[in-house]
């Protein structure tokens, strides 16, 4: 059996349908889902429920999640929506399940989860993949100065995290993971994945690289592991423009929104489109004159 957790949000509601069905398809056991949901609505949950019937599916919950409880925490420009932080509060909301997959919804699951799900996790708490954008010098010195890892090559991305939720539990992970996103808010720039760093430095096991692989990095062919499409546009949006795009969409007809495409926008509406994601709010904007004060 493998337990999946996703964080289903309404602007990613394409997406968790998708991720979920790839995972479903590519499952050889019962695989039961955890969806933890900010601002859906009674249709969107059961759209996506149909999404996922599957003769392998076991049970589907969805958990609703106040954005309160984060309302403290920094956003950024590339994820302005504070809803990833739900993930802390897994421990607390699968408290009869002692491990489970955290997916982030922008993904194609390409193998058998129940690999992950039967990982031996080598007495620690978590396992996941090295991110693939830390060798840059100046990334190096932001995880050195700013973050304080002793490893700064030990830098893991959270959109796959192979979860031991007795431990998290345990090591109150969840708790030392919420006064770190609130005690260094300006120092978060990759939010809640820079406090996960943080709290579980040495207390991960490095997952094969294929379990998380950008889409840059997956050639055509990949089928062994999970695509990850990370970066502002989805491939449900229209003016994505790389790769995957075409098997993305034969997954998302095989849900409840079959035949659905995103609408194409020309001229004004296209640059108003991409003026909106280069917006940053007030939040963003007075954090922002607040680190350069400090740093003047």
């Amino acid at each position: 059996m493998v337990n999946i957790v996703i964080v289903a949000t309404a602007n990613y509601l394409w997406g968790a349908a998708v991720t979920v069905r790839s995972a479903l398809e590519a499952c050889s056991t019962t695989l039961n889902v955890y969806a933890i949901c900010v601002d859906l609505s009674l249709e969107d949950k059961q759209s996506l429920s149909n999404s996922w019937q599957a003769p392998n599916l076991g049970t589907i919950s969805f958990i609703d999640f106040d954005l309160e409880r984060v309302n403290n925490f920094r956003s950024t420009l590339l994820v302005k929506s504070k809803s990833p932080y739900a993930r802390f509060f897994i421990p607390e909301y699968l408290a009869d399940v002692s491990r489970c997959i955290y997916l982030d919804t922008d993904l194609i699951v390409c193998s058998d989860l129940l690999e992950l799900q039967t990982l031996d996790l080598q007495g620690k708490s978590s396992a996941c993949v090295i991110d693939g954008g830390i060798d840059t010098p100046q990334q190096q010195q932001r995880l050195r100065d700013k973050l304080k890892l002793e490893n700064p090559q030990q830098y893991f991305n959270s959109g796959v995290i192979v979860m031991d939720l007795e431990a998290w539990r345990r090591h109150e992970i969840q708790a030392k993971a919420l006064v770190v996103a609130q005690d260094n808010y300006d120092l978060l720039d990759q939010m809640d994945q820079d406090a996960l760093n943080i709290v579980l430095a040495g207390d991960w096991v490095v997952l094969d690289p294929k379990w998380n692989t950008t889409k840059g990095k997956a050639d055509a062919n990949f089928s062994d592991g999970i695509i990850h499409f990370l970066g502002k546009v989805k491939p449900w949006h229209a003016d994505y423009a790389a790769n995957f795009q075409d098997r993305w969409f034969a997954l998302l007809d095989r849900t409840a929104f079959a035949g659905q495409r995103p609408v194409q926008l020309f001229g004004i509406g296209a640059a108003y489109r991409k003026f909106v994601r280069s917006v940053p709010t007030l939040e963003m904007v007075k954090g922002k004159l607040r680190r350069l004060v400090r740093s003047s």
